[in-house]
This record gives structure tokens, sequence and C-alpha cells, in this order.
């Protein structure tokens, strides 16, 4: 190992000047130079709009950004507010006028000889029809009765038939309170503020 030391030592090495100081101080000035204009550069590339308008006004959340796309949404929602005050309207005038009918029950039991001559006008049945029997119940309970008779006797067969009709119409009146019930309460829950 000697000898490879030896050998560089005896190596001949040339003498390189030193850069003169005038030289030093051009190349400092030039590599400064190309350093300003590379930020001059780049800060005249950027839009001068992004950095004011992100320098003075803050962004809006995400929540207050408006699309458009909820305006047809907007929209189907009026237009179903709208059909369901409409029903709830009709079904209130509905239960009114079924609320006044229900007041009173009346039944009325017809013969008629002629089946085919009998016709329904103004709630009544006309043309061949005889009226045989007749009630009238109110709410309160009041009742109005009108039997029928063939020759001094009660009519017991067309008294039976009446009756039994008499029975259908209160179950019927029945039926349709409860349901009036229901629906006025259910009317009621739909239109009742919510918390």
């Amino acid at each position: 190992m000697q000898e490879s030391s030896e050998t560089k030592s005896n190596r001949p090495t040339a003498d390189i000047p030193a850069m003169p100081d005038d030289l030093l101080s051009a190349a400092a000035e030039a590599a400064s130079a190309t350093t300003e204009a590379a930020s001059a550069a780049a800060a005249a590339s950027a839009p001068p709009q992004a950095i004011s308008t992100a320098a003075s006004v803050p962004p809006l959340p995400a929540s207050q950004i408006d699309y458009g796309l909820l305006d047809s949404l907007r929209a189907g929602q009026a237009s179903v507010t709208e059909a369901t005050q409409k029903f709830i309207q009709k079904l209130g005038d509905y239960l009114s006028a079924a609320l006044d009918d229900a007041t009173s029950l009346e039944v009325r039991t017809y013969v008629s000889e002629d089946i085919g001559t009998v016709t329904y006008e103004k709630g009544q049945l006309t043309g061949g029809a005889r009226l045989r029997a007749m009630t009238r119940v109110n709410i309160d309970g009041d009742s109005l009765v009108c039997v029928p008779e063939t020759d001094g006797e009660l009519d017991t067969a067309v008294w039976q038939v009446h009756m039994d009709m008499l029975r259908q119409a209160q179950e019927s009146r029945a039926d349709l309170m409860r349901t009036m019930v229901a629906a006025a309460g259910s009317l009621a829950n739909i239109l009742a503020p919510k918390a």
C-alpha cells in the first residue's frame, strides 16, 4: 500500500487559478436575478382575482349553495300541499253533510202490484208504489212510526219486512258514525300543528 501512496504523490498536479473577485460577484448577481425573475413569473401567471377573492370573500357553506336542483322538488311539494288541502276540504264538507244526515234515520216501506211502473224521484218511490210503513228515528232517540194495517188489523208480513229494514238502517248508521269519528280524528291529527 505504500507503493500506491508513493505513486499518487509522484503524479503531476495542475495549479488552477482562483476565480477573480469581479467574476464571483457577477455570478452571484446572475443567480440572484434568476431567482427574482422566477418569483415574478410565478406571481404574474397566477390569476389576480383568485388571489384577491380568496383574501377578501370567505367561501359559502355547501348547505347555502343553490344549484337550482331543488326548484322542481319545491314545485312538486307545492302541488302535493294544494291537493292535500283540497282533499281535506272535501272530506270536511262530506263529514259535515253526513253528520247532518245522521241526525235522523228514516225508513219507508212501499208495496206495489206492478214493480215495473215504480220510479224513484226526489227521495220517494212513485208510480205504482204505495207507502205501507214508515219510521223516523231522531238522533236523540225520538221516533215516529206509521204502522200498516189491512181491514183494521196490523199487516204483520209488511211490518216484519219494515222492521228488518229498520235494523239494517240502524246498523249502517252506527257504522257510518264510527267511520265519521275515525275520519274526524284522522283529520284532526293531519291539521294539528307539529311540535
